[in-house]
This record gives C-alpha cells, structure tokens and sequence, in this order.
C-alpha cells in the first residue's frame, strides 16, 4: 500500500500536481528549479533532464524485496543494487546536465560495488535480525551454514572465503568504473565521488582479512571530507590496483 502511494504520488508530482506532503513537495520544487535551469542554459522547454523511471525502478525493486529474501546468486545481488543505488546515480547525472555513455557505464559498476560494500558493512546488523546477505550460492559454495552462524556469529574459515568472493565482485566493479574515469565530463566526478568510501571499506576489510565481524572495518575516516576534495582535485577518483 506504501509503495503504491508512492507510486501516485510520482505520477502527481511529475504531472505538476504534487500532493501535499512534505516529500513530494520539495521533490516538485527540486524538479521545477531543474527545468528553470535546463530552460536557461539550452533554451529548450519540456524536458526536465530528471526521468521518472529511476524513481519508479527504486519503488519496485524495494517492493519485490520487502521482505529482506536471501539472495540466491551474485547475479540477483548485483542487479538489486544497480536498481537501487544505481538509480540513484543516474538520476544525480541527470540533475547535473551529464548525458554520456561512459558516465552511465562507470555509475552502473559503481553502484553494484557500493551496493554490495555497503550490505557486507551492515554484516554485523543483519546478523543480529537472523538476515544473511551473503547469496545463497557462495554459501553453498563454501559450505557456510546459515542456522550456526545465527546462533553464534563468529568468524571462520568460511564465512572468510564467503565474504573475499563477495568482496572480490565489489572490487571488480569498482576497478571497472575507475578504467571509464578517463573519459568522463568532469560534472559527474561529484556524483561519483560517493563510490570513494566504497573503496576505503573494502580496503579495511582486506586488511581485517575478509572478517566482516571486524570491529576496524566499521571505523569512519575522520579525513574522509580531505579525501574527497583531494581526489577531486586530481581528478582521479579511485585507487583501485
């Protein structure tokens, strides 16, 4: 039922007709100082830049996983955090005029990399409400039982070997969206500024060797907002090796 208000609700605003609650408002005034903007700098009418369909994919993949179901493959984890936390980096490429393939490339890597960094840093969470994130086939793989890890979360051998895999297809990602950053314009470096803490985690974790119980891999940079600037300044996003 809540999504489905929601899913009125962004026809409503999308229409110019946004409803009165306090979301949905400052959705429509965000929308409406887009198209001003959009209007003043390329002349043209009708076009927002912002699509309804990434907010429309986020709601539906939230609903299909309301639940908080085991993932049975990586494949299935991927695609869920490209639905979720890639939508909302298209839709922060469009609220800055980027229109380009290669931004769009390395934001779907991108957000599969964050996706997966930030389930397994929530590990210890989802522990705690009898939830494994880890998908079912790697468990399997490296025969890692759920029901004793729930009764006592503690690392071992397997949960170890379970997480590198999954740690491993986070780093691919990031690696890949680092190889397209070459070639971007240089408004989406701050959109995809959010995929840096991504890297420091799965650096923590590395170092913590694979131990997503790990109280350092929880830690926050202090330095992080430096980090950012810096980064930014060189132009070079990532650090990938």
């Amino acid at each position: 039922m809540r999504m489905q208000f929601w899913r009125e609700s962004l026809d409503k605003v999308f229409a110019g007709v946004p409803p009165q609650q306090p979301v949905a408002l400052a959705l429509a005034y965000a929308i409406q100082e887009q198209e001003l903007h959009h209007q003043q700098t390329s002349n043209a009418t009708g076009d927002t830049g912002i699509s309804l369909i990434w907010f429309k994919r986020m709601i539906t993949e939230r609903e299909q996983n309301l639940s908080d179901p085991q993932f049975m493959t990586i494949g299935q984890m991927e695609a869920y955090c490209e639905n979720t936390f890639g939508s909302l980096l298209y839709l922060q490429l469009e609220s800055v005029g980027v229109k380009s393939l290669e931004a769009d490339h390395a934001a779907s890597h991108l957000a599969k990399a964050m996706g997966i960094a930030t389930m397994l840093r929530a590990f210890p969470f989802h522990m705690q409400q009898n939830r494994m994130i880890i998908p079912a086939e790697i468990t399997a793989k490296h025969n890692l039982s759920q029901e004793a890890l729930f009764r006592n979360p503690t690392i071992t051998p397997a949960l170890q070997d379970a997480t590198l895999e999954v740690a491993t297809s986070a780093h691919v990602h990031l690696a890949t969206a680092q190889s397209y950053m070459d070639n971007l314009p240089k408004a989406a470096l701050p959109v995809l500024m959010a995929g840096i803490p991504t890297e420091s985690y799965l650096k923590r974790l590395e170092q913590a060797d694979f131990n997503p119980l790990a109280p350092n891999t929880q830690q926050r940079e202090w330095y992080l907002p430096a980090k950012l600037w810096y980064r930014w300044r060189q132009g070079k996003l990532f650090d990938i090796k």
